[in-house]
């Protein structure tokens, strides 16, 4: 477990390039590797990342079998966070409802090796780009 944890730790560094410093939010963020993270959401449910710069953090899903990164923020609201609920398999407003991953916003998710040396199948998250929520554009 430990030597994982060494293993995963060294390709973040790699694959955000080092020690470098970025400005905030300006290289998108690794999250690791399409495979495990498919396996963790398909085994557990949807995986929380806390934003490193500051900002709300973002879940990471399935949707349709395509990882998806979605915003913690209901829409069309300024501080309504939403949470996992496990025993209800769906997201939850600050309201008590239910919510599923079409109803949310989302961060540009890109797989590929965007850094030099990086695994094909890394995964990383734009918080600088963001999309509507599926059903919020489909309703316009």
């Amino acid at each position: 477990m430990l030597l994982a944890g060494v293993a995963v730790a060294a390709l973040l560094f790699l694959a955000t390039g080092g020690t470098r410093d970025t400005p905030s939010g300006r290289n998108p963020l690794f999250l690791g590797l399409e495979p495990e993270l498919n396996a963790k959401i398909k085994e557990g449910g949807p995986l929380y990342f806390a934003s490193p710069f500051g900002e709300n953090g973002f879940w990471l899903d399935l949707e349709n079998g395509q990882i998806v990164a979605l915003d913690i923020v209901k829409p069309g609201t300024k501080d309504c966070q939403v949470k996992w609920r496990d025993p209800r398999s769906a997201y939850v407003d600050c309201n008590d409802q239910d919510l599923q991953a079409a109803d949310l916003d989302r961060y540009q998710v890109t797989v590929g090796g965007l850094q030099k040396n990086a695994p094909r199948e890394s995964v990383y998250v734009s918080l600088k780009i963001k999309e509507p929520a599926p059903i919020a554009a489909g309703s316009e």
